[in-house]
């Protein structure tokens, strides 16, 4: 698991949270009194401070994180691998196995030129919580921009989804997806299909599930990775 995210990405978070759930701040507050008794409460002024990020998740004692977390509708495994922080006691055994299982890894945007490069952080846009069952190691997470992989019927790879992308699996093969970067095309996503001479014949060109899209086939390609696993849009691990 990695380390936790910066104290702007955490107040970030807790605000969307917050948001998302349509929680005033001071409906927050008496939520951890709930859950927290008077040792777990975390007030409004200072909720209102852990949103600035003016003041850090970890000054909260034990008790009030907990109580947050639970106010926060927080799953035990998102809140140990977003926070890094431990969990008050041990959980229960569902939310024991998310906490095992999750790996965060880093998104990065599909861009329409330029390798992907896991050291470079000033090209994250967010971060993926990966159930380790799907996680593979260099995996790179992207997120989609253009429409080529789009299907007829709307589905497919949309704009905004993600992809699961294995860098060690670049032997192309017939009818599977990889990510690219082809010189003057940029970086795309494509599927591999062979034309002119049966399935084990014939030269592989790089389609795209959208009809409106044609088939390339580039003198010089640089294969990135396969794509493994496809996340729509609204469904987050």
């Amino acid at each position: 698991m990695t380390g936790a995210s910066s104290s702007s990405e955490l107040a970030g978070w807790l605000t969307a949270r917050r948001t998302a759930l349509g929680l005033q701040q001071g409906e927050v507050s008496a939520r951890t009194l709930d859950h927290g008794g008077p040792a777990g409460r975390v007030t409004q002024p200072y909720l209102s401070r852990l949103e600035r990020a003016a003041r850090p998740l970890e000054a909260l004692t034990p008790a009030r994180q907990d109580a947050l977390r639970r106010a926060l509708e927080i799953p035990a495994g998102e809140w140990v691998a977003r926070t890094g922080l431990p969990l008050l006691q041990p959980a229960p055994s569902d939310d024991a196995l998310q906490v095992l299982e999750l790996v965060r890894v880093p998104v990065r945007a599909l861009a329409s030129a330029g390798l992907p490069v896991t050291e470079d952080h000033a090209s994250v846009i967010d971060h993926e919580l990966v159930p380790v069952r799907d996680h593979r190691p260099g995996m790179l997470v992207l997120e989609v921009g253009g429409e080529s992989m789009t299907t007829a019927a709307g589905g497919g790879i949309r704009p905004g989804d993600r992809i699961y992308v294995d860098p060690g699996d670049l032997d192309l093969r017939e009818g599977l997806v990889y990510v690219l970067h082809v010189p003057g095309l940029g970086l795309t996503v494509k599927r591999l299909r062979r034309y002119g001479g049966g399935r084990n014949g014939g030269a592989l060109w790089l389609t795209s599930d959208n009809p409106d899209h044609p088939p390339v086939k580039p003198e010089e390609v640089t294969v990135v990775g396969r794509v493994y696993f496809h996340q729509p849009r609204g469904v987050r691990l």
